[in-house]
């Protein structure tokens, strides 16, 4: 398993990871697009895990590190829950990020999807700092992370953030040639307890199998202290 340190711990942090090898990217299968369009539906009816109580603790987390999570900066699986209420569906994608999206929309929590063929397996997370950001679309739209957790790669004597709770960045996106990825599912103890966390870890790691063909899938969750 891929070791991600955690540089600036945030009280309360857990993280759920599920690290995928042999993944292979293509259209999503029949049954994945059923099983999303059911997600969507229990999710405009209110049924999205948690609820309410957990999207405020994902909120009070992303607080902690001085960040503002509103507006455009609203953490991932509430723009999930938007476009559900606005489309009634979710769009696909990928195999991958289908699945992906079906886990976050499920479980109520944001989810990054990153390539480790480009990034490499020294990874860390920490509070972004002032100055940094990154491009996040094809248009080279960028997100300010300053005080926002994040997914950093390793290189050139520092760490370079690649994704977040928000966001993820062009340069870690997965596409068609990746078939190493990694997972990250943000959580708080104050909207759910480590075992359910390893739920949600372990049902994603059943659809990279079943969906995305991976030939090995492995999980962990970290916890900060406090």
């Amino acid at each position: 398993m891929i070791q991600l340190t955690l540089d600036s711990p945030l009280p309360g942090l857990i993280v759920g990871l599920v690290e995928c090898h042999g993944v292979r990217i293509e259209p999503a299968p029949a049954e994945l697009r059923e099983l999303c369009a059911q997600a969507a539906q229990a999710a405009a009816g209110g049924e999205a895990a948690g609820g309410d109580a957990r999207r405020q603790a994902i909120r009070s987390l992303l607080r902690s590190g001085g960040f503002k999570p509103s507006g455009r900066n609203k953490p991932a699986q509430e723009y999930l829950l938007r476009t559900v209420a606005e489309e009634g569906e979710l769009p696909s994608i990928s195999n991958a990020v289908d699945l992906l999206n079906l886990v976050s929309l499920r479980s109520g929590l944001p989810i990054s999807l990153v390539s480790l063929d480009r990034l490499g397996e020294r990874l860390s997370l920490r509070v972004g700092v002032a100055g940094e950001r990154f491009v996040f679309n094809r248009t080279g739209q960028e997100l300010d992370v300053e005080g926002l957790l994040c997914i950093c790669a390793a290189g050139d004597g520092r760490t370079e953030p690649v994704g977040s709770p928000v966001k993820d960045s062009m340069r870690a996106k997965v596409t068609d040639l990746d078939s190493h990825l990694l997972a990250c599912i943000y959580a708080s103890r104050g909207a759910l307890a480590d075992e359910e966390l390893g739920g949600w870890a372990d049902e994603l790691s059943r659809g990279f199998r079943q969906f995305c063909g991976a030939s090995r899938t492995e999980t962990a969750v970290l916890a900060c202290p406090g």
